[in-house]
Formats: structure tokens, C-alpha cells, sequence
């Protein structure tokens, strides 16, 4: 409470006496029965040592501030596949064989099972070369180097957000136009066009999706309705964030955003904000808009905030590394599996599936380890959270159904642009790069098969597609192929997916996620109720603890590492299909050529660039 003292709450408080640790303080936020939020500090001590549960050893010597205890199976498990990794590296490597996450001991409600098949052990040739490893480790260093002194800029500080900036320097620039213009309406809504994350901003032409508190929001003088009808209301819905179990200390919303397409004088236009809507109750939710920031823009900017903190969630565990990793890994090991080195589409995948399973096998070892998940302590979901957002969302997955042109139909995109958004980067773009891929496997499909029957008459083909789509429970993969057509789209959307579509969702991190205030991955308090504003004091406290920050800041810096290879690199097709090798170049440096000439008028127009698809 912002006065001492202030005691006009009477109720009772529940504790869980697990979410305590011996011997440490912790803060926490208790719902009063009676109404309210009690903000308290306990400090357990325990005199005698917790008994040790029956049934499996605990392994209790594991003491990491933010993990339960580990159990022994669990260690066992991570062991035994090192020591086949190591044995497979020194002897005849491993075959590529799919396996099935097994259940967390700690969760074993959560079917894990389910997910996309993994290569485990990882092979040899999978590993990362010597100079990828190096490069990793020079990025490590590079991080580490540029802390130093971190002390001395965090006691210089002299704006309430300069904290957030302290981790810039050395080798991590800051992105000062973006930390200039983050908290503009303006800017939260471009980032959905030509940011971190632009596979959830829908056309919204059915009301019933609006929620009836924001039917009476009005955008340059016209209704939420008025706008509908005239194809300028645009909707965001945070439903894959609807299920996910909470973390003691955490908190977040499922929002729903609505932003309208604003006028501007001279044919222009851009992407305004309308409303939020954080809650999803029964009865009455609140509404954050424009004009909330006029009397309470604390809470205004708060609630921005949590959007974003759930746009962070769903974009990491979802799309980042959901769909454009783990979903993508049973076509690799199909393809080693059936398809021999000399076959045409095993020759045309190869350069594009470098280092899938390598990043991987360390994503499932670092990021959503079994022991040390990395992602834990930083994400508002915590680890399992993010990992029950994505096994409910897979089960609905279909892999044809999001290839790019079709998932951006879904939401209302098109290539001419009959939704009427302007400077929407990654569809524009986007549909430039799909056309060239599939315009190059169209070559070299009409190479390899001259007819439809030699296509079903290639077994191997039959086998990879079978793999895929059964044992590698990657959902709405052909079972079989046997048509040149389909065939062609395939490989568009597999080559898409591995390529394009994740340099789209992952290269921007850096730009969007080090400077925290901007995309936080968790915040600590929920939205306060009453009618007063925030204090500022409040806000701030509600943002990730400065060993958080770093992390997110690292995390941020090490997987925006430029690709090694840029896919004008890529010479699949040069030696066996040399025509189609030059068109497809030929059409990929156009094309960069197109959009190196975009950026640069837009930085003369003091305009962001957007990069992230460029081919070189």
C-alpha cells in the first residue's frame, strides 16, 4: 500500500506452505476472502529436516533457488542419452530414429507424449560444427564483456527507464528508437505489423469474436461495428493462453486486443490502437482504451504491458519454438531415413534443415530441460505452462492448413492486399519469397517426375510421407503423395517453415525483447482494481528482477545470431538442375535488391526497416 499503515481490509489469507523455502524470504500476493490483496514477506525457518517421501530417492543435493528436487530417474535419463551421444560420436554414429518425450514426474497430468517426434540420441552429423559452436561461444563472451562496469551505469541512472538500458553496451547496441517511441499507441501497434510476432493480428469481420464491453469503443468517430463494416477493425485474441496453469508470483491474461486502420491525410493510413480487454469473466470486464490514458495512464500503460508480456508467451512457446522447431524436426529424420542422399527432394531439403536437430536437442537440454529448464524463471507461464499452451494448441495443428498463404487467409490477408493494410512487412514480403520458393521446387519437381504416376510410383517418397505423418505425429502431413501439385506444395510450405518463416519470428529478438519494458516476459502483479491510477513506483516493481533481465537479455542477443548461410547460398540444385539453381538466385537477389531499396526509404522517412525476410 502506498500509505503506512492503511488497514482497511479484513479477511483471511491462505498460504501454501510448499511455495516456501527454509531459511529464505519471499514476498507474496494473498487474495483476501473478504476482498482485497495483502502484500506480505515471510520468512519460513524449519528446525528439523523435511522428512524424505517414500517410493524414488530425491536427489537432494540439487539445490537451484527455482526447481523442485530432482528426482533420480530423471538424472538416470539425462545420463543415459550423454552417454550415448558420447559412444555414438566415437564409434559408428547414431541412426536417425524418432522417440517420444516422456511425462514429467512433477507433471504427469501433462501428456507429453503427444508432442512432434524427436530425434533422440541426437547423430553425429548433427552436431554443431566447430566454427557454429565458436561462434555460439563468441556471442556468450560478447554478452559477458559488455557487463562489465554494469554496476556504475545502473548507479548513473536518472530516468525511471534507465535502468532497462544499463545492459546496453560494448558489444549489445541499444535500440534507441524504439526505446524512445515504445509506450505510443502508435508503435505497440506496428510492432504487430513489422515486429517480433505478426501471426496474430486478424481482419475482424464477425462480431460475434468482439467482447460486448468493447462495442461501444469509437475509433476517428465510428463504432467498433461502424469500423467492422467499413474492413478497418483488426482484432488480437490471447485464447492459447485460456488453460495454462499458473506460477505462485506470476501473473497473466488471455487479452483481447482491438486496433482500427486510422486515416491519415494524403491516402495514408496506419494501425491505431482502440481497446484491451485483459479478462475474460462473466458479468463485466474491464476496458483500457485511449481514453483511459487520460486519467489513468499508469494503469493504461499496465495494461499494455500484459499484453505484451502474453504476446511474448504465446510468440516463444507457440510459434518460435512449437511450430518452427520441435514440428518441423520429424521431417529431418524422415528425410535421412527414406530418402537416400542422391534423391532428388533428399538433395533440395538438406542445406535447409542445417542444424534443426542440433539447436534442438540444446533447446530441450537449456531452454525446456527436464532438470535446469532455463525458461522457468523467466517466462509468466513458467516452463510446463508454456509447454500445456503448446501441446493444446498441436493437437489442433494441421500442417497444410498453415502453410503461409493459407494461415494468413485465415486471418483476412491476402497477396493483392484486399484486407487494405498498409506496410504490413512480413505479408508483403512474405508472399514475395513463398512465389520464388515455389516457382524453384516447381523446377525441380518437373525435373525429377514427368508425370503424376511417377511421383505414386516412388516409394521412397511414400515411406518419408508415411513416417511424417504417423510416427512422427507431425498432424495434417499427406499420408501419401501422388500428384506433381501437391507434391510442389509440400515442399513450398516444408522449405517456407525452416527457412523464411522462422528468420521472420526469430531474428527480431534482439530488436523487440532486450529492452525489457517494451515485451517483458512476465510480470508480478495483476491488473489493481478501484478506481485510482497506478503509481509509476508500481509499474516498475512489477517488471522482471534484474537477474531476469539479464537473462531475457541474453537470450535475446544469443538467438539472433545471424544465419551462417544466407539462402543465396544455398547451391542444392546447382550441380543437378543448373537452370533451376540460377532462377531461383537470380530471383532471390531481385527480390533482396527490391528490399534492401524499401528499408533504405524508409530510414530517409525516419521509418523502422524490416530486414528479417531479406534473402542475403
Amino acid at each position: 500500500r502506498d500509505t503506512v499503515g492503511q488497514d482497511d481490509i479484513m479477511g483471511t489469507a491462505n498460504v501454501n506452505m510448499d511455495e516456501l523455502t527454509s531459511g529464505k524470504e519471499k514476498k507474496m500476493a494473498l487474495d483476501v476472502q473478504g476482498g482485497g490483496t495483502l502484500n506480505v514477506r515471510l520468512y519460513l525457518k524449519m528446525h528439523d529436516q523435511p522428512k524424505e517421501p517414500e517410493g524414488e530417492k530425491l536427489i537432494t543435493s540439487l539445490a537451484i533457488p527455482f526447481l523442485a528436487p530432482v528426482a533420480q530417474s530423471e538424472l538416470d535419463a539425462i545420463r543415459n542419452e550423454f552417454t550415448n551421444l558420447i559412444m555414438s560420436f566415437l564409434g559408428k554414429g547414431q541412426k536417425y530414429e524418432l522417440s517420444y518425450m516422456t511425462r514429467l514426474r512433477t507433471h504427469p497430468d501433462v501428456p507429453l507424449e503427444e508432442f512432434p517426434a524427436a530425434c533422440v540420441p541426437m547423430p553425429t552429423g548433427e552436431m554443431f560444427t566447430p566454427y557454429k559452436a565458436g561462434r555460439l561461444m563468441q556471442r556468450l563472451m560478447e554478452f559477458i564483456a559488455s557487463q562489465a562496469q554494469i554496476m556504475v551505469r545502473l548507479a548513473q541512472v536518472k530516468g525511471i527507464w534507465d535502468p532497462w538500458k544499463a545492459n546496453f553496451s560494448g558489444y549489445l547496441p541499444a535500440n534507441e528508437k524504439l526505446i524512445e517511441v515504445w509506450q505510443d499507441d502508435h508503435e505497440f501497434c506496428r510492432q504487430y505489423l513489422q515486429g517480433i510476432n505478426p501471426m496474430l493480428v486478424t481482419l475482424c469481420k464477425d462480431q460475434g469474436r468482439i467482447p460486448a464491453e468493447m462495442l461501444g469503443l469509437k475509433g476517428q468517430g465510428k463504432t467498433t461495428l461502424q469500423l467492422m463494416e467499413e474492413n478497418r477493425l483488426f482484432i488480437v485474441d490471447y485464447a492459447p493462453m485460456l488453460g495454462v496453469p499458473a506460477t505462485p508470483g506470476k501473473f497473466f491474461y488471455s487479452p483481447i486486443v482491438l486496433m482500427y486502420k486510422e486515416e491519415l491525410s494524403g491516402g495514408k493510413s496506419r494501425l491505431n490502437m482502440l481497446g484491451i480487454q485483459l479478462t475474460r469473466e462473466k458479468g463485466i470486464n474491464e476496458v483500457y482504451s485511449p481514453e483511459t490514458a487520460r486519467t489513468h495512464p499508469n494503469k493504461y500503460m499496465f495494461a499494455k504491458m500484459h499484453v505484451v508480456s502474453a504476446d511474448n508467451n504465446v510468440h516463444q512457446f507457440l510459434y518460435h519454438l512449437g511450430y518452427t522447431h520441435l514440428g518441423m524436426e520429424p521431417l529431418v529424420v524422415a528425410m535421412h531415413t527414406h530418402l537416400p542422399p542422391d534423391h532428388p527432394i533428399h538433395r533440395l531439403l538438406l542445406p535447409h534443415f542445417k542444424d534443426t536437430i542440433g539447436i534442438n536437442y540444446l533447446a530441450r537440454h537449456s531452454l525446456v530441460s527436464r532438470i535446469f529448464p532455463i525458461t522457468d524463471p523467466m517466462f509468466a507461464t513458467s516452463t510446463v505452462g508454456g509447454l500445456v499452451m503448446f501441446l493444446n494448441e498441436w493437437r489442433k495443428y494441421n500442417f497444410m492448413d498453415m502453410s503461409f498463404p493459407e494461415e494468413l487467409k485465415r486471418r483476412g490477408f491476402d497477396e493483392a492486399g484486399s484486407d487494405g493494410l498498409k506496410n504490413y512487412f512480413y505479408r508483403d514480403d512474405g508472399f514475395k519469397l513463398w512465389n520464388t520458393y515455389k516457382t524453384y521446387v516447381t523446377g525441380m519437381v518437373n525435373k525429377a517426375y514427368a508425370t503424376d504416376a511417377a511421383v505414386a510410383a516412388d516409394q521412397a517418397l511414400q515411406r518419408f510421407c508415411h513416417m511424417i505423418e504417423g510416427p512422427g505425429q507431425l498432424h495434417g502431413f499427406p499420408k501419401g503423395i501422388r500428384t506433381k501439385q501437391l507434391l510442389i506444395d509440400c515442399l513450398t510450405n516444408i522449405i517456407f517453415n525452416v527457412s523464411a518463416q522462422h528468420s521472420a519470428i526469430n531474428f527480431p529478438q534482439y530488436d523487440y525483447y532486450s529492452f525489457i519494458p517494451n515485451r517483458p516476459a512476465q510480470l508480478s502483479i495483476p491488473m489493481p482494481d478501484g478506481p485510482n491510477d497506478m503509481t509509476e513506483s508500481a509499474v516498475l516493481e512489477a517488471l522482471p528482477p534484474p537477474q531476469f533481465t539479464a537473462l531475457q537479455v541474453l537470450l535475446s542477443y544469443m538467438l539472433s545470431m545471424p544465419s551462417q548461410t544466407a539462402i543465396t547460398g544455398v547451391e542444392a540444385m546447382k550441380e543437378v538442375y543448373p537452370e533451376v539453381h540460377q532462377q531461383f538466385n537470380k530471383q532471390l537477389l531481385d527480390l533482396s535488391k527490391d528490399i534492401k531499396a524499401r528499408n533504405e526509404k524508409l530510414k530517409t522517412e525516419g521509418k523502422v526497416s524490416y530486414t528479417y525476410l531479406d534473402p542475403e
